[in-house]
């Protein structure tokens, strides 16, 4: 039977969403109010022996991004995307720049082999390759 995991993350997404739609953010988001830190849309599969993540992150520079694997299933996503903004008119230059984090923590199906990982990323969406194996690497603290 599959694991049931919680994503609060993608909670407070829905709920910012709703709350959006309640107080019509019809107009987009002003230049200085963006988010400071997104939660990429993943997709998650088995292949064989493998699990394959793919991340939309769009904008992100490959050396921006940090991945980690804690407890043998846990996949974590991180990176900062860059952003600058010019606008030229009479009488004044504006040059602005923005920093927006990416962050994603995703319970995988199995425990994955570390070692034999593999990433890539290419136009904005980033595809991890994780060999999955039998063995949970698992802490167990003997009760006195």
């Amino acid at each position: 039977m599959a694991e049931f995991t919680w994503d609060i993350q993608e909670e407070l997404r829905r709920i910012e969403d709703r709350m959006n739609r309640m107080f019509g953010e019809g107009q987009g988001r002003r230049p200085g109010w963006q988010r400071n830190s997104e939660v990429p849309n993943v997709d998650v599969q088995e292949h064989g022996n493998d699990v394959i993540v793919t991340a939309d992150m769009p904008g992100v520079d490959k050396s921006d991004i940090k991945i980690n694997v804690r407890n043998g299933n846990i996949l974590e996503i991180s990176a900062q995307k860059r952003t600058e903004m010019e606008k030229r008119e009479e009488g004044f230059i504006r040059h602005e720049r923005g920093y927006t984090g990416y962050y994603r923590s995703i319970t995988l199906p199995a425990p994955v082999d570390r070692s034999g990982a593999s990433a890539r990323y290419n136009n904005g969406v980033l595809e991890i390759t994780l060999p999955m194996t039998k063995e949970a690497t698992e802490n167990i603290i003997p009760v006195s």
